[in-house]
């Protein structure tokens, strides 16, 4: 029985990939050259064409691993299908910024940008100044796939940026990348005698259980850290729902929602707040407490501390998308509600605005968008991510997505990623497809995050915005400010957590301070952008 549903689903996959066209294909001309928009949703050129790319790519590990990209199952496949060949050029996200840079100011572009890491700035800059195709009135014809997802969703308002939608997006429709969670080191637990918390009060005791205890068992009581906040910015979102702050997701930074106004049409810079003092209370208690490394505020904290106390079982509790990896992963369990009634860390559905864009110098612009476009169906989405069914994955007798043991346990010792890598480019991120619980393997959809994202699905805001689209004097000003503020609030928030400043006695500097560096400037740019967005 279990093998009949799975090919149920397996056709049912393939009628939801099949277009709005129907059955048959329909012929499209794209640059003098006739192809035919097959039902599944990608292009068949009547005649060979090959296109020039710069692409961001991880390190070449060997052939197929982005040391010769044509060689990886997905583009040889692909290529195969629709007649498209690819000329690469690449570069690792070293030197991706500034090799994007370069190639626009001396007018040597590519036919197309793939996996770009283009900013919404740069994004309305380059599409503003014609360096960029403008998709907008062209979706519904020659990307019929990601068009109607969109407009399903009520997303398309958002990729306009500056007059026009200038790149294809990456989108997260599974939850398990979208929500964050808290994970409970369950072993410790244990080993205090501690139940799992569900609310701060119960995690405050936790952690000092933690604390006081040899929770990790190794004869050392000193060496636990307690809480596993990646930086300043990860404590800060995690508390705002116990204080009614980041009330809209995560997707506009300082931006969310004036509870003052009923309509919700009204915004606010949530870090100014009154609210926020309280909020810095707690996190200054945290941090007399020493729940947290006194480097907690240290530049490479993140990068030097959290990642090795993580892997080594030194951790209580952290939060994140994903829980840790490795030896301990089962031991991360994601708490069964979120801490606060209001648990606003979730991010848009769509990530990445600029993950293929087409330059004005490509010969088929209208093909190429037919190429992207099955990666927003189904099927799409599993050629693209996990690479050729059978061989790098296969579907459970359950109905889902599975690596193969060549992936996971690779004969030749690579390992997981590398592997996958000969198969599939999703790995990276900025990619132009719809990534599902099925599509991505990463520890996001691994069961504890997907577990956990239903638990804290329930807290989520009423409402999730998007990322606003700017106008392009908006684009400038938060261009101009940004960096001032985002000093001022590094700044003052280390000063009042780690009580160098009192918050009650240096609030009023702090408010002055960003006043200085442009909120009410930055504020009026995103009203702007929400007005316009929402016909107001």
């Amino acid at each position: 029985m279990k093998k009949i549903l799975s090919l149920i689903l397996v056709l049912f996959i393939a009628l939801l990939s099949i277009s709005a066209f129907g059955e048959g294909g329909t012929m499209l001309t794209s640059g003098g050259i006739e192809y035919e928009l097959t039902p599944e949703g990608y292009p068949v050129m009547s005649e060979p064409v090959t296109v020039k790319v710069f692409a961001f790519c991880g390190t070449p590990e060997g052939a197929g691993a982005w040391e010769t990209p044509n060689d990886i199952a997905f583009f040889k496949t692909y290529n195969e299908k629709t007649g498209i060949t690819f000329e690469w050029d690449t570069a690792n996200s070293n030197g991706w910024a500034e090799r994007a840079k370069t190639l626009i100011a001396g007018n040597d572009l590519p036919e197309v940008f793939f996996k770009g890491r283009f900013s919404t700035a740069e994004l309305s800059k380059y599409g503003v100044d014609g360096l960029f195709v403008n998709l907008d009135d062209k979706l519904e014809t020659y990307a019929p796939n990601l068009f109607q997802y969109l407009e399903e969703r009520d997303l398309t308002k958002y990729l306009r940026l500056a007059g026009g939608i200038w790149g294809f997006p990456y989108i997260y429709e599974t939850e398990g990348v979208r929500i964050s969670k808290i994970f409970v080191n369950t072993k410790w637990l244990a080993a205090v005698d501690k139940e799992m918390p569900t609310n701060w009060d119960e995690v405050y005791d936790v952690l000092v259980a933690f604390r006081d205890n040899d929770a990790n068992g190794n004869g050392d009581p000193n060496d636990e850290t307690p809480a596993g906040f990646n930086d300043r910015s990860d404590m800060v979102s995690a508390f705002s729902g116990e204080f009614g702050l980041q009330n809209r997701g995560t997707a506009n930074a300082y931006i969310d929602a004036d509870p003052a106004d009923e309509t919700g049409n009204t915004l606010r810079f949530w870090y100014a707040d009154e609210a926020m003092k309280d909020l810095l209370r707690m996190g200054k208690k945290y941090y007399d407490e020493k729940f947290v490394p006194t480097t907690f505020f240290d530049a490479d904290y993140y990068s030097s501390i959290i990642k090795s106390i993580r892997a080594n079982n030194m951790l209580g509790i952290h939060t994140n998308y994903a829980t840790a990896t490795g030896a301990y992963v089962d031991d991360y369990i994601a708490m069964p509600k979120a801490p606060s009634d209001l648990w606003g860390r979730c991010s848009a559905y769509l990530n990445s605005y600029g993950s293929m864009v087409i330059t004005k110098e490509c010969k088929i612009p209208e093909a190429m968008m037919s190429w992207a476009n099955y990666f927003y169906t189904i099927q799409g989405a599993y050629d693209y991510c996990l690479g050729t069914l059978g061989e790098s994955y296969i579907i459970n007798d359950e109905g889902h997505t599975e690596l193969t043991d060549l992936i996971l346990h690779n004969p030749d010792g690579l390992s997981s990623e590398q592997a996958l890598l000969r198969y599939s480019i999703y790995s990276g991120g900025y990619n132009p497809a719809l990534l599902t619980d099925d599509t991505f393997k990463g520890g996001e959809c691994y069961w504890t995050s997907l577990e956990g994202s239903a638990n804290f699905k329930p807290y989520l805001p009423a409402t999730i915005w998007e990322k606003l689209p700017l106008s392009e004097e908006g684009v400038d000003i938060v261009a101009t400010v940004q960096g001032d503020i985002d000093t001022v609030i590094a700044e003052y928030c280390a000063a009042f957590i780690s009580g160098k400043l009192d918050i009650d006695a240096g609030w009023d500097e702090y408010i002055t301070k960003l006043n200085q560096a442009g909120m009410e400037d930055y504020l009026w740019a995103y009203q702007e952008a929400y007005n316009n967005v929402n016909g107001l």
